[in-house]
């Protein structure tokens, strides 16, 4: 066993999401962003991968999976990570707010085994829900940093717009599958739910069950 998987519990291969279900389709969104260390492709841990699959065939007639993000390696988790720097510098954040805040909306690209980042246990996944063609209202795009993409920024609203209303109910539906098959959402990311790596560790007071890993080619 590697250094890397030294601490992980199950030790599980990442398995491809393509062509696995008609009820899933992938949207490898870095990838066609042309993002270094990405592939067409989707990965995730063996057990997480057939939650997803069960989950989705449980969806209702023509409601389907549309998975964004997976396994995600160092290389790209760095890219991602500098980028948004700039950004919020870009948006006039001080460096003592961005290194406050930072941590909210991307993980550092850490590759140590007690801390490594989500995406890189293949224990993460981000995604969203589908009617025929098109994406179902979630009020806001994918990878969004702004407030409106904290997954409970509709509630407790009584004003809302139809499209409001559209992506608080859909945020609902999509949570409410996650959780009842054991996923933790991330608060601040709609689209983000995860099983077995830290965050959902530490929401069961548990030890995590998958740490970081390499992709074999």
């Amino acid at each position: 066993m590697n250094t890397i998987n030294k601490f992980t519990k199950q030790d599980e291969p990442l398995v491809s999401l393509s062509d696995c279900s008609p009820k899933i389709t992938i949207y490898p969104s870095y990838f066609l962003q042309k993002m270094p260390g990405t592939c067409d492709d989707l990965f995730l841990r063996q057990g997480v991968a057939a939650k997803i699959l069960s989950i989705a065939e449980q969806l209702p007639e023509g409601i389907s999976f549309v998975l964004i993000d997976g396994w995600r390696s160092i290389q790209t988790q760095k890219f991602i990570y500098d980028r948004t720097i700039s950004q919020f510098r870009e948006a006039g954040y001080s460096e003592e707010k961005i290194k406050k805040e930072i941590s909210d909306f991307v993980a550092f690209p850490s590759k140590d085994p007690l801390k490594p980042a989500p995406h890189y246990t293949g224990a993460a996944v981000d995604l969203t829900l589908a009617n025929g063609n098109d994406w179902l209202e979630m009020g806001t795009d994918f990878d969004d940093f702004n407030q409106e993409a904290y997954l409970d920024f509709y509630e407790g609203n009584e004003n809302l717009s139809v499209n409001e209303l559209h992506a608080r109910d859909n945020r609902r539906f999509l949570k409410r599958l996650m959780e009842d098959a054991g996923f933790t959402h991330n608060p601040t990311e709609w689209w983000h739910y995860s099983y077995g790596d830290r965050t959902w560790a530490r929401e069961h007071q548990t030890e995590p069950l998958y740490g970081g890993t390499e992709r074999v080619h």
